[in-house]
């Protein structure tokens, strides 16, 4: 039992250090991530825009979780399997934000809302 529980406990460091890690990896992808989407003619916020940003994020982001497993474990097959875990967990998550994120007026890329919120 000592094993498991030993084993338990540095799987468990080792997923906090990878998800600290690629906190910042992630925020300055995502960042990017947005501003390439925002640059593209759209015709307004609608699902399937929607589906096709969490798949273009989740493929980024886990690859992002991939890399860093791999740095961190060192075995292809465990980077994998952590980074594979996710993408169905935080595809939900993020297509449910931006969903969300569609609803809300607050600067909008319109160039009348960005105009009225201008700094």
């Amino acid at each position: 039992m000592k094993k498991v529980v030993k084993r338990t406990l540095v799987k468990t460091v080792i997923w906090r250090l990878i998800g600290s890690i690629g906190l910042f990896t992630k925020m300055i992808m995502y960042f990017i991530h947005e501003l390439i989407w925002n640059k593209q003619k759209k015709k307004g916020l609608t699902v399937k825009r929607s589906l096709f940003k969490t798949l273009t994020w989740r493929m980024i982001g886990s690859l992002d979780t991939f890399i860093i497993s791999l740095f961190i474990v060192e075995t292809v097959v465990t980077a994998a399997t952590i980074g594979g875990i996710g993408f169905f967990t935080k595809s939900t998550l993020y297509f449910l934000h931006e969903r969300a994120w569609s609803k809300i007026k607050w600067l909008k890329t319109s160039p009348r809302l960005l105009k009225e919120h201008e700094i």
